[in-house]
């Protein structure tokens, strides 16, 4: 009884997912800041002449990178709206995990920021990997949370929408972790193992649509 008033409804579904488009509204805007603010360093063009074409060609694997982050951003914007639009009701329990996730997403802009200046470092992607690993374990925990046994969401949610959806927030975490693999194996083909982010989702979407059929 006493577990049942801890986690008394406290908000409704909508205010929670507006602090959410703000947070991530918010980072990705710091996100492009940041990426400005990197080329503005003069010091970035002693080497170049003040030559934008060579800078651009010599910092290509910054500027992947960049791109990488804001398709990430965008994709955990996805895949959390994806999930949200079935939430019916939140819980103390619910809603201090999604704390938890924005504060991670709150946190990218940081080692972003670092690694268009120093992404071949050894602790720069390790900062980075293990911000998106708890960006996706949140995630994938919030979710976990709410449709277990329908707890927060819809009660006409099948199970097979919840496998689903499982099976898309589970990549996020799981390609942290294998990027954090390659990190210590061979930094060089780090951002290359990032791109496993985008086609696992993709992949377990197709999966998921055509299991509906």
């Amino acid at each position: 009884m006493n577990s049942e008033k801890q986690n008394t409804i406290i908000q409704t579904p909508e205010r929670l997912h507006r602090i959410t488009d703000i947070v991530f509204a918010v980072s990705m805007v710091l996100f492009i800041i940041s990426g400005m603010l990197t080329f503005n360093n003069a010091a970035f063009w002693v080497d170049y002449d003040l030559d934008p074409e060579a800078f651009v060609m010599a910092r290509a694997s910054e500027l992947f990178t960049a791109f990488l982050v804001f398709l990430f951003m965008a994709l955990y914007w996805y895949t959390n709206a994806n999930q949200s639009k079935y939430i019916v009701k939140v819980d103390n329990t619910y809603t201090w995990i999604n704390i938890i996730y924005l504060f991670f997403i709150a946190l990218a802009p940081y080692p972003n920021a670092l690694s268009m200046q120093f992404g071949n470092d050894f602790y720069v992607q390790l900062f980075f990997n293990i911000d998106m690993f708890f960006i996706g374990l949140f995630g994938f925990l919030g979710w976990f949370y709410a449709s277990k046994n329908n707890r927060l969401i819809y009660k006409e949610v099948t199970k097979g929408q919840v496998k689903a959806i499982n099976g898309e927030m589970i990549v996020e975490p799981l390609v942290a972790v294998l990027a954090t693999v390659v990190t210590f194996i061979n930094g060089a083909y780090w951002e290359l193992s990032l791109l496993l982010l985008p086609v696992g989702i993709i992949i377990f979407a197709i999966i998921s649509r055509k299991s509906k059929r």
